[in-house]
Formats: structure tokens, C-alpha cells, sequence
């Protein structure tokens, strides 16, 4: 196996944790070509979103230990070679049961790729080095995300949406060969765990009772699913109220992806001279302009493209609270890392799959209700980091 340079590892556990976003992302905008093809409604093609959603978060909770008895690479091959074989069948479908199957199969393997990518940081470095490198990740990982869905989109348009399945097949057998030829093994033989119910289950226990891990996994989700109800909303937002084509959703994303490029970048000069703290207090300062700016103008404005710039502000803002966030979250569990990512990713991918197959169906009819929703969910989160802010200054504990 070749070594990577830092940079090339940072690109290949960038791409492994976009798995559920490949899978996802490029499908949201074929869901009307889906629609039409097979003769169902908006919900049932949305479903096929839910269900994926749902089977990640789920097994997301039990990568954690797999990939602690069995080794990174491992987990991470099986589960690319489970998303190809679901891509293609997908393919051959003639009813939407047979695609919520496949799609369910597909998520639960997908389930890997953030859990995976996340506990090799943890495996390498701690704290703000830690803080970096998952800054630069979600940095690489938001340059997919305009053209993940505008590929779906385009390939929709000219092939049908069975081609979203066929390009999702070439790309996961690319990554395989990728994986297998350089992906490090960064747990040794001699420090896994044995699969053993009690144990597992008394780490699950010790994980979730952290009342550190909780509140502050829940701010990091709250701030991330605030973000993507406008991604799940896409075509309704550009098709409905921009009066534009499914293959120019990337109106939606282009502020999104550049507000967290911009914020991510940022970070680590931020970093230098300030602490997780005060870049935490600017991140939610900045969360709520973007919000009230957002409820303005879709309160004030008809629908027009100044209704999404109110998204790059907020972007900017999920981006410096998300490393350290997860950072801090991962560190009160700190012996527990793997089942920690697991937790941690099922609650974001629970959280999203409601978000996809509830809440945006029922915010993405009016700008104004989209604005309104976001916000409450991210005061929900700034509500638990605030909880977290006032049991630190009663606990002798140190802050991370």
C-alpha cells in the first residue's frame, strides 16, 4: 500500500465521508423525473430520500464498533462495495417499493462514510490540529456540494434519472480501487475490540449519558439540518417560487457551498488567535443575523435569487461552530471515539431524514415558512449549547 501525503489523505477521508451525500444529493434534484417515470407522487419519490436518510442514521450507530473490531479499512470497502451492487439493480427497477428497498439497503451502508472518515481524525490527532483537519475536509466536502446535485440534475434531464444510478455504481467502484490501494489502517490489530453485546451496549450507555456529548452533538445537528432543509427543498424552491429548471438547483447551493468554504477557510486563521469560545460566540452571532435577515426578506421581498443569499451568511456561521462542535463533543467521549462517531452521526443523520421526509414537504411551499422553520431549529440548538455554557460554570470540570 502507498502512503499519502498529508494533503492526499485529507482528500480521500473527504470523499469517504461523502458517501450519504453522493447517494443523496444527486438523486433530490431527479426526484421529478423519478416521479414521472414511475407514476407516483411528490411524497413517495420523496421517500426514497427518507428511507436513506433513516437506514444511514441507523446503522451509523454500529459502525463505530465494526469498525473498532474489524479495522477501518474493512468497514469502509464492504460498505463501498454494498452501495455499487444496490446503484446498480437500482437501475433495473420498475416500482417505487423496489427503489425504497434498494435505497434503504444503499443508506445503511452509506452509514459508514462519516462515522469512518471522523474516527480516522480522531485516530491521528486531537484537539485544535484535530479542529483543522476536519475544517479542511468539510472544506474539500463542500466544493462537491453545487456539483453533486447540478450532475444529478443534468443527468436526469438528458438520460433519466436511472442514469444517477449508473453514474453512482462507476464512481463507488472507483472509490474501492481508491480505498483498497491507499487508505491507511489506523487502528491497530492489537488495540481493537472484540464484538461483545455487553460491552458494546455499556459503551452505548456511557456514550449517550454524557450530558457534554449530548447537548453539544444536538447544537452541531440543529445548526447542520437548518442548513440542509434548504437542500432537501431545492427543486421546490427553484421549480415553485424561481420559476426555474431541476437542473438549476445549484442556485440554491452555490451560496450554501460558498458561505461554508468561506467559513471553513477562515477557521483555522481564527483559530491562531482566538479560542473555541470566542469563535463559537461569533458563529451564532452570525447564525442570528443570517436568520433575522432571512425573515426579512422572505417577509418583505416576492421570490427572487435575494431570497437564497441570506444562506451564505448562515453557511458562513455553521462553518466555524461545526469543527468545534464536533470536537468538543468527541473529546467528553474521548474513550469511547468510535462509538462516539457513531452516536454522533446517527443523531445528524436521524435528524436529517425527518428533515427530508417531514419537514421540508411541509415548509417548502412558502419562502417565508422555510425561514421561519430553519430558525426555530437552530435556536434549539443554541438553546442546548447555551445548557452546555451554564453546567460548565457550575461543574469542576475544565471546558475542552
Amino acid at each position: 500500500m502507498k502512503t499519502l501525503t498529508p494533503a492526499a489523505l485529507t482528500a480521500l477521508l473527504a470523499v469517504i465521508g461523502l458517501f450519504n451525500s453522493f447517494c443523496a444529493d444527486m438523486l433530490i434534484p431527479a426526484l421529478p423525473a423519478l416521479r414521472d417515470d414511475l407514476a407516483v407522487s411528490d411524497w413517495q419519490a420523496q421517500q426514497t430520500i427518507s428511507l436513506f436518510l433513516a437506514a444511514c442514521a441507523f446503522m451509523s450507530l454500529w459502525y463505530g464498533a465494526l469498525a473498532d473490531a474489524w479495522g477501518r479499512r474493512t468497514v469502509t470497502l464492504g460498505a463501498l462495495i454494498v452501495i455499487a451492487v444496490t446503484a446498480i439493480a437500482s437501475i433495473a427497477t420498475s416500482q417505487i417499493e423496489q427503489l425504497w428497498v434498494l435505497r434503504t439497503l444503499q443508506g445503511a451502508a452509506s452509514g459508514a462514510g462519516l462515522v469512518i472518515s471522523r474516527t480516522i481524525v480522531r485516530d491521528l490527532h486531537i484537539g485544535p490540529t484535530a479542529q483543522r483537519l476536519l475544517s479542511h475536509i468539510m472544506m474539500v466536502q463542500m466544493l462537491s456540494l453545487v456539483a453533486t446535485p447540478v450532475l444529478g440534475g443534468w443527468l436526469a434531464v438528458h438520460w433519466g434519472w436511472r442514469a444517477v444510478f449508473v453514474v453512482l455504481a462507476g464512481i463507488m467502484l472507483a472509490l474501492t480501487l481508491a480505498c483498497w490501494r491507499w487508505l491507511p489502517e489506523t487502528l491497530p490489530r492489537e488495540q481493537r475490540r472484540p464484538l461483545q453485546l455487553g460491552g458494546l451496549w455499556h459503551s452505548y450507555r456511557t456514550v449517550m449519558r454524557s450530558g457534554t456529548f449530548v447537548r453539544l452533538s444536538l447544537a452541531h445537528v440543529a445548526n447542520w439540518v437548518s442548513m440542509v432543509i434548504y437542500a432537501f427543498s431545492a427543486p421546490a424552491i427553484v421549480m415553485r417560487h424561481l420559476g426555474h429548471g431541476p437542473t438549476e438547483v445549484y442556485l440554491v447551493y452555490i451560496p450554501i457551498t460558498v458561505g461554508l468554504v468561506c467559513g471553513f477557510a477562515l477557521l483555522p486563521r481564527l483559530a491562531q488567535r482566538w479560542s473555541g469560545s470566542a469563535i463559537l460566540k461569533l458563529a451564532y452571532r452570525i447564525l442570528g443575523t443570517s436568520i433575522a435577515l432571512n425573515l426579512a426578506t422572505c417577509w418583505l421581498l416576492p421570490p427572487s435569487l435575494i431570497l437564497t443569499l441570506p444562506l451564505l451568511l448562515f453557511a458562513v456561521g455553521v462553518a466555524l461552530a461545526l469543527p468545534i462542535l464536533i470536537d468538543w463533543a468527541l473529546t467528553a467521549v474521548r474513550d469511547n471515539a468510535g462509538v462516539g462517531n457513531s452516536c454522533q452521526t446517527f443523531i445528524q443523520l436521524a435528524v436529517m431524514a425527518v428533515g427530508a421526509g417531514l419537514l421540508a414537504p411541509l415548509l417548502w411551499d412558502s419562502m417565508f415558512k422555510l425561514a421561519l422553520g430553519t430558525g426555530v431549529i437552530t435556536a434549539i440548538g443554541a438553546w442546548c449549547l447555551f445548557r452546555e455554557r451554564q453546567f460548565r460554570q457550575t461543574s469542576p470540570c475544565p471546558a475542552p
